[in-house]
Order: structure tokens, then C-alpha cells, then sequence
């Protein structure tokens, strides 16, 4: 059965980088340590080169990557729904619906894949069919179609003579209800293979079933008979099913005896596992029935759903990293509730429904709040978890040289050193001596790595950021990489993109910019050539440059 409990996802931002993910996988575990379930953490995209170091270095496995965060049939559905096989008894079906207080029920083969779904409604308008509406095919007319295997089921019987029980057949169905001559002469003779005749203990009306060749004498009340007429019935194959039943209720539970199939419907809804219920919502509640089949693409039946677990407690809750802009978070984000923020960026959140905790304070990485979150709640941090923020706090401070580092910065990573007994500035070098992101990746990989979007009044505009040991790799790719930016430009119809290149050992940047003219020619940094500024001493793309950014577009 579906768990009711929501699945709490602990997340960064988009195209995520080490502090986001850090920050990410060291909150989950802090909340698995103080009692959490059902709760994990994961990338809303593919981590970087270092960040993979880093949590390899460390022997921790990197929190699984999402596209989105959209909830989905499959987790909603019941993946072990009730299920009837293809040529059992309607009577087992309906059995079935009336104890579990369903209104539907897929029916299945063998190999588990859908037939069709068996519905009360639709079953109830087959009982209500009139003589003008080919009454004989229905649940109230003479017809019954069925196997004699079935019949003896659903009648609880005893098989006396028996001869082709598997064949599904047509029947006719006739009660001996009057004297021999009248019953002759109200009986069909010219097709006695689909005969059915409901009777007791008449003899007569026995041998002239069998003289006759009727397909099955059904015997009501459980009555004796005598064994001439079974040697005889055995001798022209004629089969007799001795029932405990009247002649009344034999007739009733006759039409329940047809295989499931062929009173199931097969032009059903079918959804995929993968379909997001935003997309099927609409659809779903427009239909007249409840409950609707999931397939694989084999057409094997995979769950079950219905409507009202459309309306019950959403099966995601979110908890947000290194970021509270819905615009940053991963796809999906507006679909699922935000239980909790850890950031140190600014805030520009949509308001929620219910209130959340939120912690937003100045340092200079998420993965400082995470590690005092664990200083403070008086949890002892495991190593390999310790090692982990370290990474994060050292790639987003750049080791403390970042002008958004803090004292609180560097209180939380000597603590770290402690718990995880690495030193800092080893560490360091270590993740900083990981290949060369703009040399390992292609040009647009390196311009969507890192990057965030903003908007001021009507400006759009993003910046993305990479860390190098040098300017080598960007010199080499400078061409490629502008023409690149250009595309990105006119695509997501930006007034300004920039990619800040900074060298992580001289503690220095150059900005690679294009965009409107106006927007360009007020960018306050000293031009090196076309599209390339200088920024001495700049390594906060938050705090350095997206201040001086924002009041550029506030002007403009």
C-alpha cells in the first residue's frame, strides 16, 4: 500500500554546487540523527568535478540527482493493487468489489498484463438491459455464457459426469418447471449442444436430457440420481453437476459464472508511472469512474490509483539549501510544500500557506548553519559528515579569502577539522587541484554549471561563476565560450549575462560580459579588451558583484 507519510527531500539550488550539495546531504543526515524518517537528500542537476572529489574523498555516496520535483502517479498509486485473473468467475470479481468496497478492478492475464477493468456501473447497466436491448446477452436474459468448470464453482457443485469442462460456451438456460411434454415441446431442439436444463429429482426429464443431448443437466437441492442415468450421460457425454442450490438461486448465480473478461470493459484511462499528476489532474477528475490502471510499457499492470489520492497529502515535502528563490529551486518546486529554508543568500521567497522555519543568516556558506545546527542541537558530527561541510565551507569562502567569509566561518571549519581530523588548507588543495572545469567541459556546460538568474524591474539577467587555479583554460576557451554566451543571450531573452572567471590563487576575477549596450557601457570595472572586464580582488559573485549588477539594472 502507498505510505502516507510525505517523503522529505533536502535540496540546493539548480545546476548545484559543492556547498549546495554539501549543505544538502549533512542536513539530512543531522535530521536522520535526531529521529527523522523517510527523509533524504538530492542534487537538482549533475554535480560538479570537485564535488564529486570531495565526497569520494570522504567514502560518502553523493546524494542521488532529480530533474524535478514534480510528484508523479507512481508516488500516489497503490503498487499492489487487488487484481482479478482473466477466467474466473464474474461471482469471485463481484465478491471481490463488494468486501474491499471498491467500485473497479482491473482484470489481468497470466503474466500480470491488463485486460481490461471490471466496473459496478457498468455491470449494473448490463443487468438493467431491457428485451429491445438484447436482453438474451445480458445478466437478465435466458443466455448465459460460461464453462461447465465455472458453473460447477459458482453453484458449489458435485460433477457426476463431466465432459469438456474448460470450453467457454453459450448457454441456454431452461428450469423443468412443468410436465415432460409441455417441457419438450418449450425446449429448442435444434441446438442441444448450448442446452442447460435446472432440474430436480425427475427422472424422466433426466433420461430425456440425455436422449436429446443436452450439454449439462444441473441438479438442484443436492438430489439423488439414480446411476443408470449417470452410466448413461457418461456413455452420450452428456455432463451432470449436482448443486446444494434451489432452482431459484441456481438461476441467479448462473449469470455470475461467465469469465470475468467478458464483462470487462478494455477502452479504460491507462497512466503511466511516469505521468505528473499536475498534467493528468484535469483528465482524471473529468471521468466518470474512480479508480484507474497504471501500466508499464509492457502493458503489465504496475499499481492502481483514484481520484481521492489525487486530493490526499501531497507525497513530497521540501526543504531548501543554499537558496530560497523559487526560480532557482529545482522544477517542480510550486507543485510541493516548503517545510524549511537553510540559506545565506538574500531572501526573496513567495509567501507560503502555512508558517516554516527559516534560517538566513550572513555567513559566507550554507554548510557554516548546517554544521552549527549540529553544534548547537548538541549532535556529535560523524567524520566522513564533518569532512563533507568542510568541503562545502571551503569551495563557497574559497578558504576563508572570500569577502563573505566570517569569523562564524572560521569557527565552524576548525570544529570540522576536529570531528573530521583533516587538516583545512590540505583539503584545500586537494579539491583546488581537481581538473579544470572550464577545460573538462563543453562551453555551454561551463556557462550553466553555476548559474543563477535575476530579474530587477524589467532587467533579466544572470551570472554564472567558475573557480580556476589559473587563466590558461579561459584564455584558451575565451572565443568559444562568448559565442556561447551570446546564444544563452538570445535564447532565455536576457538583457545581460556575465561569466565570472575567478582565480582562486591570485584572489582575482575577470567578468566575460555581453548584452544590451546600455547595460555594458555602465558596468563599472575596467575594460581588458571586447566583453572582458578586470575585477581585482573580486571573489563573491554574491556579495561583491551582484550588488553592483543589481544598481546597474536599477538605473537602466
Amino acid at each position: 500500500m502507498k505510505n502516507t507519510i510525505p517523503e522529505t527531500i533536502v535540496v540546493g539550488h539548480r545546476n548545484p554546487d559543492t556547498d549546495s550539495v554539501a549543505a544538502a546531504y549533512a542536513l539530512a543526515e543531522l535530521k536522520k540523527l535526531k529521529g527523522a524518517n523517510r527523509i533524504s537528500a538530492a542534487c537538482a542537476g549533475l554535480p560538479g568535478e570537485r564535488t564529486e572529489y570531495l565526497f569520494n574523498r570522504f567514502n560518502v555516496q553523493l546524494p542521488p540527482c532529480r530533474n524535478d520535483i514534480y510528484p508523479r502517479v507512481r508516488d500516489v498509486m497503490n503498487p499492489a493493487p487487488l487484481s482479478v485473473r482473466k477466467g474466473h468467475s464474474l461471482i469471485e470479481a463481484i465478491s471481490m468489489l463488494e468486501h474491499n468496497r471498491i467500485q473497479r478492478l482491473p482484470v489481468v492475464d497470466a503474466e500480470n498484463r491488463l485486460y481490461g477493468m471490471l466496473s459496478l456501473f457498468n455491470l449494473l447497466g448490463d443487468m438493467l438491459q431491457t428485451a429491445g436491448q438484447a436482453a438474451d446477452s445480458s445478466l437478465t436474459g435466458r443466455k448465459v455464457r460460461s464453462s461447465l468448470a465455472l458453473i460447477e464453482e459458482v453453484l458449489q457443485g458435485e460433477s457426476l459426469s463431466m465432459h469438456n469442462a474448460e470450453e467457454v460456451q453459450d448457454f441456454e438456460v431452461y428450469v423443468a418447471a412443468m410436465n415432460i411434454e409441455s417441457f419438450k415441446e418449450h425446449i429448442p431442439r435444434n441446438n442441444p449442444h448450448s442446452l442447460a436444463i435446472v432440474v430436480g429429482d425427475r427422472a424422466d426429464i433426466h433420461l430425456m436430457g440425455i436422449n436429446i443431448g443436452a450439454r449439462v443437466m444441473i441438479i438442484t437441492g443436492s438430489r439423488q440420481i439414480d446411476d443408470v442415468v449417470i452410466q448413461a450421460a457418461l456413455d452420450r457425454k452428456v455432463s451432470i453437476i449436482k448443486t446444494p442450490f434451489d432452482s431459484a438461486t441456481v438461476i441467479r448465480r448462473l449469470k455470475f459464472s461467465c469469465p470475468v473478461e467478458l464483462l470487462s470493459r478494455q477502452d479504460t484511462e491507462m497512466y503511466d508511472p511516469d505521468d505528473c499528476l499536475c498534467d493528468i489532474r484535469r483528465r482524471v477528475f473529468s471521468q466518470r469512474d474512480d479508480i484507474f490502471p497504471v501500466i508499464g510499457s509492457d502493458n503489465r499492470l504496475l499499481g492502481t490509483f483514484s481520484k481521492s489520492d489525487l486530493e490526499r497529502e501531497n507525497p513530497f515535502q521540501l526543504i531548501m539549501v543554499d537558496h530560497n528563490e523559487f526560480d532557482q529551486g529545482i522544477p517542480g518546486i510550486e507543485e510541493v510544500p516548503v517545510i524549511e529554508v537553510v540559506d545565506h543568500h538574500r531572501l526573496s521567497m513567495p509567501p507560503t500557506n502555512m508558517p516554516i522555519k527559516i534560517t538566513c543568516d550572513v555567513v559566507g556558506s550554507t554548510c557554516t548553519l548546517v554544521a552549527e545546527m549540529f553544534i548547537n542541537g548538541g549532535v556529535d558530527i560523524p567524520a566522513p559528515t564533518a569532512g563533507i561541510l568542510m568541503g562545502g565551507i571551503i569551495a563557497d569562502t574559497l578558504m576563508l579569502r572570500s569577502p563573505t567569509s566570517t569569523a562564524r566561518d572560521r569557527l565552524a571549519l576548525e570544529h570540522l577539522q576536529n570531528r573530521a581530523g583533516v587538516n583545512a588548507e590540505e583539503l584545500t588543495g586537494e579539491i583546488f587541484k581537481v581538473g579544470s572545469l572550464i577545460a573538462r567541459m563543453s562551453p555551454k556546460e561551463v556557462l550553466v554549471a553555476d548559474k543563477k538568474d535575476f530579474n530587477a524591474g524589467k532587467i533579466n539577467f544572470s551570472v554564472a561563476q567558475v573557480e580556476e587555479v589559473s587563466f590558461e583554460q579561459f584564455r584558451t576557451k575565451r572565443q568559444e565560450l562568448q559565442a556561447e554566451a551570446l546564444q544563452l543571450l538570445e535564447q532565455e531573452k536576457l538583457d545581460f549575462f556575465g561569466l565570472l572567471v575567478t582565480n582562486v590563487v591570485r584572489e582575482n576575477s575577470v567578468l566575460l560580459a555581453v548584452g544590451s549596450r546600455e547595460f555594458l557601457s555602465m558596468l563599472p570595472y575596467r575594460k581588458l579588451e571586447e566583453n572582458l572586464y578586470d575585477l581585482p580582488g573580486i571573489l563573491s559573485r554574491k556579495k561583491q558583484l551582484l550588488p553592483q549588477l543589481l544598481k546597474v539594472a536599477g538605473m537602466l
